[in-house]
């Protein structure tokens, strides 16, 4: 697992938001991008369908962006893991961490100690690391950089300013 803190991905945050105020970013450990892509259903190349979708290959894996933050299929995490992280100033935030099909750990950001999933507790040791306070309410100006550091750490994914400048794979979904 990495060891990527909210610092490493403050210029991720400050670059998505420009585009909209409202993003899902999905880390998938050892797929290639079209592979997630597939996985959740989506063409890649074809923009023809309602909901579009940017894959990107980063070490350790793919990253996914969207800016309508449909729900993804578990079937992404099938023999992997996957952690996703849904932002914005429009809705309730997420973080989902899902292993082989399966929710392991979820939490609103804002409160990552109501946790819940087939073990709550499997990413405890990492929160605490990044300094998620477990006994109350996150700070609004940090709680999405340290879940998206999260999502990056348990899945030993990574994503640099030089992979999301690089060319990627796009698709959509209905």
């Amino acid at each position: 697992m990495g060891d990527a803190s909210p610092m490493a991905y403050a210029w991720f945050i400050e670059e998505c938001q420009k585009d909209s105020d409202l993003i899902g970013v999905t880390f998938v450990r050892g797929l290639s991008p079209e592979e997630a892509l597939h996985r959740v259903g989506a063409t890649p190349g074809d923009i023809s369908r309602e909901v579009g979708i940017a894959a990107y290959a980063g070490d350790g894996g793919a990253v996914l962006i969207d800016y309508h933050c449909q729900p993804l299929p578990e079937t992404l995490s099938h023999g992997t893991e996957m952690a996703r992280v849904i932002t914005g100033i429009t809705m309730d935030e997420h973080f989902g961490y899902s292993v082989d099909g399966v929710m392991v750990t979820a939490f609103e950001p804002f409160f990552p100690g109501e946790r819940h999933g087939s073990d709550p507790d499997r990413l405890l040791a990492h929160m605490r690391e990044l300094g998620m306070p477990l006994d109350g309410e996150a700070d609004s100006r940090t709680s999405t950089a340290l879940a998206i550091a999260l999502a990056a750490r348990v899945t030993g994914v990574t994503l640099t300013p030089a992979h999301y400048g690089a060319e990627h794979v796009v698709g959509s979904i209905d």
